[in-house]
């Protein structure tokens, strides 16, 4: 075969052929499929925002309903989400007997209590806040936790510490050191004094 026939005839057509289909599949995959995928992208995120958008919406006009609720629950509920006193010192010790109840009832028994300085939430709130510190097994932390968790008035726990000794095999019912605050809120309008 000549250097010039594999250019001519069935071979060149053939060679013409798959150059062109080159061509083809070079500019698909260099210009034509990036720009599809673009427009994919574009496409996905415009239906992800109008998605979002309508969402929003909704929220936005069911916010009217959602604020008479909560007014009207602000009015009746919350009183009773609220630590009982009307003075940061009278809070302070309902917040005591109730956490020393509880911690009664899970079989806890506290080693040490400390009233907090109290301070004021967003004008409209007094924390009230106690350190408590208690020696018990892994399953009466818990439980405690639960109780205070459960609780009439709405607590919060924070600053939480547990220190064990370091054994290789811990039993379930071997003592923990714990402490943590345990706080709450009450109305500022009823006296801040101690």
């Amino acid at each position: 075969m000549s250097p010039v026939a594999w250019r001519t005839g069935r071979p060149g057509q053939a060679l013409a052929v798959g150059c062109g289909l080159l061509g083809l599949a070079l500019i698909w995959l260099g210009a034509i499929a990036p720009l599809w995928s673009w427009y994919a992208d574009r496409q996905a995120l415009l239906e992800r925002r109008q998605m979002m958008l309508a969402h929003m919406q909704g929220l936005a006009a069911r916010l009217p309903a959602l604020r008479a609720a909560s007014a009207s629950r602000h009015g009746v509920e919350a009183e009773h989400d609220m630590l009982p006193g009307a003075t940061d010192a009278v809070a302070a010790a309902a917040l005591q007997e109730a956490v020393q109840k509880m911690a009664t009832a899970a079989g806890a028994s506290l080693t040490a209590v400390e009233t907090l300085p109290p301070a004021t939430e967003a004008d409209r709130w007094r924390k009230v806040s106690l350190r408590i510190s208690l020696n018990a097994p892994w399953p009466v932390l818990i439980g405690l936790m639960h109780a205070i968790e459960r609780s009439p008035s709405r607590l919060f726990i924070a600053d939480v510490h547990f220190h064990s000794p370091a054994i290789l095999v811990h039993s379930t019912n071997r003592p923990i050191q714990a402490s943590m605050v345990l706080y709450g809120f009450r109305r500022a309008a009823g006296g801040q004094g101690a």
